[in-house]
This record gives C-alpha cells, sequence and structure tokens, in this order.
C-alpha cells in the first residue's frame, strides 16, 4: 500500500507544478496546483507512516519495480 501511496504522491506533485505554470500563463491563480500539491505532500507523508524504514530516492524507483512487477504478474 505504501508503495501505491508513494507513486500516486509523487505523480501529484509534478502534475501540480504543470498545472501551477499553466494556471499562471494564463494569468489565473494557481489554486488547483496548490491543491494537488497539498495531496501529493499528505499522500507521501501516509506513505511514510505505512513503511517501518525512513524514505530515500531510490525507494521511489523501487516502488515503481514492486508495482510494475505486480500488474504483470510476476510479482514475487
Amino acid at each position: 500500500m505504501s508503495d501505491y501511496l508513494l507513486l500516486a504522491g509523487v505523480a501529484l506533485c509534478l502534475i501540480s507544478v504543470l498545472v501551477a505554470v499553466a494556471q499562471l500563463v494564463q494569468t489565473r491563480p494557481p489554486r488547483a496546483g496548490v491543491i494537488l500539491l497539498v495531496l501529493g505532500i499528505v499522500a507521501i507523508f501516509a506513505a511514510a507512516y505505512l513503511q517501518p524504514g525512513p524514505f530515500t530516492p531510490q525507494d521511489v524507483l523501487a516502488a515503481w519495480d514492486r508495482v510494475s512487477a505486480e500488474a504483470q504478474g510476476t510479482a514475487p
């Protein structure tokens, strides 16, 4: 479960940057971008709460490998 939350949090944070830039280009306040960023940070903190150890940058790639292996049916 923490893998899904970690990947969703990272994805939401990345999407929030794109949404915020698009809203700023349209001269609108980046409210949706901020909301997505907060949701992404909450998801990352929830994943950190569920995982016993601290996160490292390599954990994101390892989580991606585990989730994609599970989707293909080759999970351990």
